[in-house]
């Protein structure tokens, strides 16, 4: 392996790692403003567990990751998995396989509205090129970082 492959190896698990690291430090905070995230926790500086009643993160262990760090590891294993060219195919079918593990484990309060809209589309027939036209969340730039 020549030393410029180590390197982008290596800082491309460095931003996976980081991405993974702040997901599990943000998890009991989702959805909650600054206000309401210093009243129930003060300054979160290490991996807490959610108040009992969160709207999404409720029961998760301190330092669980997200749907945003699953779906992009599962990004990340397409992308490889795809080689020269990314499989679309492949991508939608791995992406509704993880959906109903998701919601298998009691976990589907995490997705956020835009992927839950997606795939519901998906799911009812949409073409996946249209079914996230309407996406008005930003858990895709929580994700995307395999990309490069």
């Amino acid at each position: 392996m020549s030393d410029a492959t180590s390197k982008a190896i290596d800082r491309a698990m460095g931003a996976l790692v980081g991405g993974a690291l702040g997901d599990a430090l943000g998890m009991p905070t989702q959805l909650l403003s600054p206000v309401r995230i210093a009243e129930l926790y003060g300054h979160v500086e290490d991996f807490i567990e959610p108040f009992p009643d969160h709207p999404v993160s409720k029961g998760l262990a301190a330092g669980t990751i997200t749907d945003d760090t699953e779906q992009a590891l599962l990004l990340g294993r397409i992308l490889v998995e795809s080689g020269d060219r990314f499989d679309h195919a492949r991508w939608v079918n791995a992406l509704l396989d993880w959906e109903r593990e998701v919601k298998a484990r009691g976990s589907y309060d995490l997705l956020g509205p835009s992927t839950k809209r997606a795939i519901d589309a998906i799911n009812n027939g949409v073409p996946a090129e249209e079914a996230g036209r309407s996406g008005d969340t930003n858990g895709a730039a929580m994700r995307i970082a395999p990309v490069g």
